[in-house]
């Protein structure tokens, strides 16, 4: 017998010790195969859902109604008192029934005038409220009062300038339409941002129950586009969710001429609850 028939005959026999006769059993030195545990599942919210989440929870909680980087005025530290501030308006010096009269803020170039307007609303509680101090900048006057009645408190009557913004063909009765004119040239983005949501703070939506999603810019065709997104939050019936109307208060700003149009579009929906002071998302 060759080298190579010996070889064939070891191998051949080695077969027959492995179980070549159709044994199924492992052989006693062989470790059991391990059981494969998979991963744990994730499945993290969509951005869509961690943003209503987000907007949701500073619903609920009531202390932040603006994102990061929203310009909203901070309350002066010498102020201890109660502090009231408004854009005065046309149907402050009319009489009659208002209820059909188109409501906007007045402006003037002239500071005396502002503060003739002033002193037509200057009673605050029944008591007269004393003038210390007239202020300007190259958007508006701001007339500074303090009540005789509470010396902690201040009254802050605000005009604009004609020169900046003229509002006299507004509505504020209007959620929709015209909105003014921008005078102040030129006309970027950026003011038109600084005005939408300077604006902002003196509607119904700077209340409880409203938070601001976002703001952000845009261009169509001539004009520019300022949208702040908002959300709405309705208590539903006790123990089911509440729901969160997502809506758009949009300015746009003819670049041709500084003519300023206004809109307020409903978005979607979504559903939400509070659980022992954390928020969640409701099904559907």
């Amino acid at each position: 017998m060759n080298i190579r028939n010996l070889m064939l005959v070891c191998m051949a026999a080695a077969l027959s010790a492995c179980g070549g006769g159709g044994g199924s059993a492992a052989p006693a030195s062989e470790a059991a195969p391990q059981s494969i545990v998979p991963p744990p599942v994730s499945n993290p919210p969509s951005a869509t859902g961690a943003a209503d989440l987000a907007l949701a929870d500073r619903i609920y909680k009531g202390d932040a109604r603006t994102p990061a980087g929203f310009d909203v005025e901070t309350r002066p530290s010498n102020v201890v008192g109660t502090l009231a501030t408004r854009h005065l308006k046309n149907t402050d010096f009319i009489s009659g029934n208002q209820a059909m009269t188109p409501t906007f803020e007045v402006c003037t170039n002239d500071m005396a005038q502002a503060i003739d307007w002033s002193e037509n609303q200057a009673t605050w509680n029944g008591q007269y409220s004393d003038l210390v101090e007239v202020r300007s900048d190259a958007h508006m006057f701001e007339v500074v009062r303090v009540p005789r009645s509470d010396v902690t408190a201040m009254v802050r009557h605000r005009v604009f300038k004609c020169d900046y913004l003229d509002r006299s063909n507004t509505d504020l009765h209007a959620d929709a339409g015209a909105a003014g004119s921008m005078n102040q040239r030129p006309l970027t983005a950026m003011e038109l941002e600084a005005l939408a949501e300077y604006l902002w703070q003196f509607t119904m939506f700077n209340n409880s129950n409203y938070a601001v999603e976002s703001s952000t810019r845009a261009t169509d065709g001539g004009f520019l586009v300022q949208t702040i997104r908002m959300g709405k939050l309705t208590a539903g019936d006790a123990g089911s969710c509440d729901t969160v109307q997502i809506v758009d208060w949009t300015h746009a700003m003819n670049t041709a001429d500084g003519t300023l149009t206004r809109s307020l579009s409903n978005v979607r929906t979504f559903q939400v609850k509070s659980v022992a002071g954390t928020t969640e998302l409701c099904p559907g």
